[in-house]
């Protein structure tokens, strides 16, 4: 097994670029992880075994190379949404504004300029490294303005890849923040995918998608395909769920393929969205839905501050640090 690395250009210039960790088995790539470090060190497409499981160009470069967004962006320091674009954190009122509009879908990272170290090649896996601070001065100041370091690790192996991620306060007050990674996941047109998800609750929402405090224990983790998944196309979702700390299991019978996704304890979150099935993306080439692990619940901060518990949100003081991870293990199911 040989592990390296290469540029493919962009139709953006530099900021379309892809740069491919790939694993090769015999002259055939076995792995290959697309990463855009200049739309905010996104994924967009893992091949395994000769499939793709995210969108890839060129099926997707109308929307890869348009959207900043799309893909698997980087959800920090508030993943998904934020009520009204405002948080309040101890009292103090902080509006999301970025580039003189509303910023607060998805937060910061993903469309803002990141530092990045060229891949390295190791005997077992590749990698690629990104950092991104806000400071003052810096583009994202005005919509979060705590002073702080978010460095992250893509590192591709024969059988999946792992996110990685260390956020640091470098201010001198307590720091609200969340990390999210809104991974999305294809299948050809009509393909039964079936979703294991170990979910204590269902965060109720608003029509605005947008927790109300309540959660409602009425998710049924087992449904009645293989190894008790639920179909996939069954569902109509765009929602948060409390987790169980166990795997997340994305089953392809036809690929004779298991997706575990495994998230660090500090993942307590994730949200399920299904655009394919509730006729979202009508003109898309393949079939699409969503898998998004977080660290805190959607408006984690507004949620905390009034008092609700279970938000996940995580809170720094000055000069901490905390990180975790994502693995996204691929094993023939069925052998």
């Amino acid at each position: 097994m040989k592990f390296g690395w290469e540029i493919i250009s962009g139709v953006n210039g530099s900021r379309g670029d892809r740069w491919v960790l790939y694993a090769q088995e015999d002259a055939c790539r076995r792995a290959e992880l697309h990463i855009y470090p200049g739309m905010g060190m996104k994924t967009g497409g893992f091949l395994w075994k000769g499939k793709w499981y995210t969108p890839a160009e060129p099926a997707w470069s109308r929307f890869l190379q348009g959207m900043p967004s799309f893909g698997a962006p980087i959800l920090f320091p508030t993943p998904n949404r934020v009520r009204d674009n405002c948080f309040t954190f101890q009292g103090n009122r902080y509006s999301m504004t970025k580039n003189g509009a509303p910023h607060a879908l998805h937060g910061v990272a993903y469309d803002s300029q990141w530092d990045w170290m060229e891949p390295r090649a190791e005997v077992e896996f590749a990698e690629m490294r990104g950092r991104l601070e806000i400071l003052p001065g810096t583009e994202n100041w005005e919509a979060f303005p705590f002073r702080c370091r978010l460095e992250v690790a893509y590192q591709l192996h024969r059988d999946g890849f792992r996110f990685r991620y260390e956020v640091v306060n470098l201010g001198e007050g307590s720091m609200p923040y969340g990390v999210g990674l809104h991974t999305g996941f294809v299948a050809e047109h009509g393909e039964p995918v079936y979703l294991r998800f170990p979910a204590k609750a269902r965060y109720e929402t608003t029509p605005e998608l947008l927790p109300t405090g309540n959660l409602i224990p009425d998710w049924k983790s087992n449904g009645d395909g293989p190894e008790g998944g639920t179909a996939v196309d069954s569902l109509k979702l765009d929602t948060p769920f409390l987790m169980e700390r166990e795997d997340i299991c994305l089953l392809y019978p036809r690929r004779n393929c298991r997706i575990r996704i495994r998230p660090t304890p500090d993942f307590t979150v994730a949200v399920l969205y299904t655009p394919s099935s509730m006729g979202h993306i009508p003109a898309a080439p393949e079939d699409l839905f969503f898998v998004e692990p977080q660290t805190c619940c959607t408006d984690a901060i507004n949620l905390h501050e009034a008092g609700m518990e279970r938000t996940g949100l995580r809170i720094l003081q000055p000069g901490q640090s905390e990180s975790g991870s994502i693995d996204y293990i691929f094993e023939e199911a069925w052998q």
